[in-house]
């Protein structure tokens, strides 16, 4: 039966090969894209590379010199064939890289997107979907567009979809009638289909933020539904980026529920590990619906884009690692879906000539007639396969994209991207001629490899490092377990923090109580109020106790950081959640910082494993040479509260894992989430003295530990006026003192990004959303200064303003919630301070004042000012109000970003490698971000500080960060006795 059934799948694949023969793909020959360049982009990947960012860029570049300067800059370091001429028909036969007439390029790359768009507006799309009709080809029409980032774009969508619906239907009354493509096994079928991305009807679809985001989807696709409803049409709702996958599931059974005679349509990608059990799900929905639910089955698009975003953040891929599995499962859901035909409506998406034999062939065993399946192709693809499909008379639709060049050079790249990767079924056939019977066999894939779930490997010290992977918040069960946790700690009682000296853990008179930032009369924590007694008491155990632990083996220290790292993994939400609480972070960033101070004691741990190997020094015979690196003694580290568990536990555990003794004075507003991390440090076995907890006032126990001529370092987080203040104490000797005080002082920044003319503010708006306003801007990477270049500007702003608009302000317990309160009363204060300066020194935008009633709450504020010297151009402003400045080209503004003594984080958005490569050299700043948000770095990865005065120039988290807590010491030993020396010597 298998057998049988395979030979019929092959030979119908040879009859639909047959039947297109005559007929050639245009992807391959096109005008502007001659044979003679697909070939070498083919074989050159990197040249592939440049020619696709140049498709990317080029809606961006505003006239014909920005066009030649592109691409200049794409192909100038790339090979490239003689006497290429990029298939652009200039005036003069000359080498590629010398002058090329813009003009004739802009004019090839409209027609190359004109190939893969059927018009630019329905109007003009009408005539070339009239004719695939007339063909016998039937359409569903994609308005490009694929994320909106403010309502003003959402609402703009939607009224576009609304305007394709009435077009469409209009002219749809004067199609011939065709009942091939009318009718199926299971009644009648629209002749206007639309297929809707939902991103594009609401900027807060996202995982996080996913309540809303339905909402406001729903809410616009309702009166989509309603309208598409009276005309007769069917609607299908895409699917995208895994982010929302569940998302717009969910979004489907709404609509479906609520439209229940509705033509509607639901995509499932084949290369989803969680696919099948997805269209189970949805078959499972749709046998209580009146009118069957189309499911159009694709492959998928998004593969590299899914694959780089679980490496990135070491999440198990979510997709088939490889194409054999994505085929074997997309037959497998051909199955399925032919089973329950009836229930759905199956329809399936592919240009692979097998797969569509399958799909056919699997209908006809099932004793479906061959109108029970629908064959879906892209507009201006595969002009073989669309025509074969229609001369042997199945049910064809393509699906067509409209819109500008704008949106549409996204889908453009993807479509060129998919199509030329190395196992793309038209790349094999139409351009490297394979074998049609190779092409068309049976996926190798063995039994049960479908039902493979990849998970993250366990850590052993042995391993490199790696980052712990952030909670992936768009799976269930992390925002499920995130959840109960915050709810477990708001009901818990208030709890003490005693200092802890010599492992007792002793109270004081006086008390330094932590609120929630929230709601202020909730105590989350009370604290000892440290003074000179017990800084003493605390400075003379450490005395004692720090030589054993210097002379410990490293080893044994590193595994305490390990021991340490694993603790945090196992009480992780826990952690997270009482962040929520005392320091008001959102979800994913209290998340994020024990994720971060998990990485420190990884990292740490292994770097002081590096630095214990003997260093290469010159070796001689007669003579052994070392060098070696040896504890400083007594550190003092004085924390912020803003990375309540990450920052003190990197310079904790730093200290520690050197041999040195720690006296660890916590942020006088998060003493609770210190205590925390102390603890965890005695269980994993730092011994009691040598690390000791002295919570209380930074004038009373910080200044006594810095002034203590016992302490060798003192590693500081904070503010500059702070910070410096602590360099100036630090360089008085004081009687008794046998060292020279080291500072390791991190301090502030007023961060610029950097916007260039050519920039995708599609990505920049969003990133400078999250690194101005993410924890309410109270990071000291956080973006304070915007600085636009020239024509982009007004429309940066408007962005920044419509996107800044939306963002959830509200209670830190909420998943939604990305703008919290401030940290307390005088935060509150200042920052209200800088928005009344605002409107002194500038247009202010934006100023939301839609906060809770109750809490230190501030909404985000955006103002616009041409005054470079003003104060909020120049001054740390520690909360969500932003800056914006125009800049007359890219010269003014690396000019207007470096002015400042300050040099912390900086960024730049720019499709020009030339202006990067600048940027990344000019740009005054520790952390130099391009194309991203500037805040969280990673340990290991981005490692992390400034200079000027944002610090002193050292990077936790990097290669070079444990040697500040170390003396190096060399041990030069002459080993001639008698004129003999030892063998090894030689």
């Amino acid at each position: 039966m298998e057998a049988a059934f395979e030979r019929d799948v092959q030979e119908l694949a040879r009859r639909i090969a047959e039947a297109g023969a005559s007929e050639r793909t245009r992807v391959y020959h096109m005008t502007w894209w001659t044979d003679r360049l697909l070939d070498w982009a083919m074989d050159h990947p990197d040249f592939k590379t440049q020619l696709f960012r140049f498709v990317d860029v080029f809606p961006a570049c505003r006239d014909n010199a920005d066009v030649a300067r592109h691409l200049e800059e794409y192909f100038a370091d790339v090979e490239v064939p003689t006497a290429l001429e990029l298939g652009m028909e200039a005036a003069e036969h000359v080498p590629f890289g010398a002058k090329i007439e813009a003009a004739v390029t802009r004019r090839n790359v409209l027609r190359m997107a004109r190939q893969f768009i059927a018009g630019a507006t329905p109007s003009d799309a009408l005539p070339q979907l009239r004719k695939l009709w007339r063909d016998g080809e039937a359409s569903t029409v994609d308005l490009l567009g694929e994320k909106t980032i403010t309502e003003t774009e959402a609402e703009a969508y939607a009224d576009r979809v609304h305007e394709l619906l009435a077009e469409l239907a209009r002219d749809a009354e004067q199609w011939p009638d065709d009942a091939h493509l009318e009718r199926d096994a299971f009644g009648s079928i629209a002749r206007v289909s639309v297929s809707i991305k939902p991103t594009a009807l609401a900027p807060l679809y996202a995982p996080l933020t996913r309540d809303a985001g339905l909402e406001q989807a729903y809410g616009r696709l309702r009166d989509i539904c309603e309208h598409a409803r009276e005309l007769g049409a069917a609607v299908y709702l895409d699917m995208e980026h895994y982010d929302v996958k569940d998302l717009t599931l969910e979004l489907v059974r709404r609509v479906g529920d609520a439209f229940d005679s509705l033509e509607l349509g639901a995509v499932v990608q084949a290369y989803l590990t969680d696919s099948y059990d997805d269209l189970t799900a949805l078959v499972s929905w749709a046998r209580g619906r009146a009118t069957p639910v189309s499911v159009r089955l694709v492959k998928g698009a998004y593969w590299d884009y899914e694959t780089a975003v679980a490496a990135s953040h070491g999440w198990p891929p979510p997709v088939y690692e490889s194409k054999a599995q994505t085929d074997a499962n997309y037959e497998r859901c051909v199955r399925y879906l032919v089973e329950n035909a009836g229930v759905i409506r199956p329809a399936f998406a592919t240009h692979n000539i097998r797969t569509l034999a399958y799909a056919i062939t699997s209908a006809r065993l099932r004793g479906l007639h061959e109108t029970s399946v629908e064959l879906q192709l892209l507009y201006g693809m595969a002009e073989p396969v669309h025509t074969a499909l229609r001369r042997l008379g199945f049910r064809v639709r393509a699906y067509a994209p409209v819109g500008d060049l704008v949106p549409g050079m996204a889908y453009l790249v993807r479509r060129l991207l998919e199509n030329t990767a190395n196992e793309s079924f038209l790349r094999n056939r139409f351009v490297e001629g394979r074998d049609l019977d190779q092409l068309i066999r049976p996926p190798d894939v063995a039994e049960g490899e479908l039902a493979w779930r990849p998970e993250a490997p366990a850590i052993t010290r042995d391993d490199p490092f790696r980052n712990e992977p952030p909670a992936e918040f768009r799976r269930a069960f992390a925002r499920d377990s995130m959840r109960a946790a915050v709810e477990t700690a708001a009901r818990m009682p208030s709890f003490d923090a005693p200092a802890i000296i010599a492992g007792g853990r002793i109270p004081t008179k006086d008390a330094v109580v932590s609120a929630d930032p929230a709601g202020p009369a909730h105590e989350v924590c009370r604290s000892a109020r440290c003074g000179a007694s017990e800084v003493d008491r605390a400075v003379e155990a450490a005395l004692k106790d720090q030589p054993a632990w210097g002379r410990a083996d490293v080893s044994h220290r590193a595994d305490v950081l390990f021991r340490a790292a694993a603790i945090m993994r196992s009480r992780r939400a826990e952690l997270a959640a009482l962040e929520v609480l005392e320091a008001g972070k959102p979800w994913a960033q209290a998340d994020a910082d024990v994720c971060e101070a998990v990485d420190f004691c990884e990292f740490y741990g292994r770097e002081a494993l590096r630095l214990a190997r003997v260093a290469a020094v010159t070796q001689v015979a007669g003579e052994r040479n070392a060098y070696v690196y040896q504890p400083r003694g007594l550190v003092a580290v004085i924390s912020p509260w803003n990375f309540p568990l990450a920052i003190p536990c990197g310079m904790v555990a730093a200290a520690l894992v050197c041999g040195n003794a720690v006296l660890f004075k916590p942020a006088e507003q998060t003493p609770g989430i210190a205590l925390r991390l102390v603890e965890i440090l005695l269980e994993a076995g730092v011994p009691d003295g040598i690390l000791a907890f002295l919570p209380g006032l930074g004038e009373e126990v910080g200044a006594a530990l810095v002034d203590r001529p016992e302490t060798s370092v003192i590693a500081f987080t904070g503010s500059k006026d702070v910070g410096l203040s602590i360099v100036e104490r630090a360089s008085a000797t004081r009687p008794g003192q046998r060292h020279v005080k080291r500072v390791i002082a991190e301090m502030g920044g007023k961060n610029a990004v950097v916007v260039d003319s050519d920039a995708d503010l599609d990505v920049a708006v969003p990133a400078i959303i999250e690194s101005a306003f993410g924890y309410s801007g109270q990071k000291c990477s956080a973006a304070s200064r915007v600085i636009g270049v020239g024509p982009i500007f007004q429309d940066l702003v408007d962005r920044l303003v419509g996107a800044a608009r939306l963002l959830p302000v509200g209670l830190p317990y909420e998943m939604s919630t990305v703008v919290g309160p401030l940290i307390d009363e005088d935060a509150w204060k200042k920052v209200r301070g800088y928005q009344e300066i605002a409107h002194e020194e500038g247009d202010v935008v934006l100023q939301r004042d839609d906060v809770p009633e109750r809490g230190w709450f501030v909404g985000p504020t955006i103002v616009v000012t041409r005054a470079q010297g003003s104060r909020i151009a120049t001054e740390e402003i520690f909360g969500p109000v932003l800056v914006c400045i125009p800049a007359d080209d890219f010269d003014h503004a690396l000019t207007i970003a470096d002015a400042t003594p300050y040099a912390l984080t900086a960024g730049v958005f720019s499709r020009s490698p030339s202006r990067i490569a600048r940027a990344a050299t000019e740009l005054r700043a520790g952390n130099v971000y391009i194309n991203r948000s500037i805040t969280g770095a990673a340990p290991g990865r981005q490692p992390f500080g400034g200079y000027g005065l944002s610090g002193v120039g050292s990077k936790a988290g990097g290669p070079d960060y444990l040697l500040q807590f170390t003396d190096p010491r060399v041990v030069s030993e002459n080993t001639i006795r008698q004129g003999f020396a030892p063998l090894e010597d030689d």
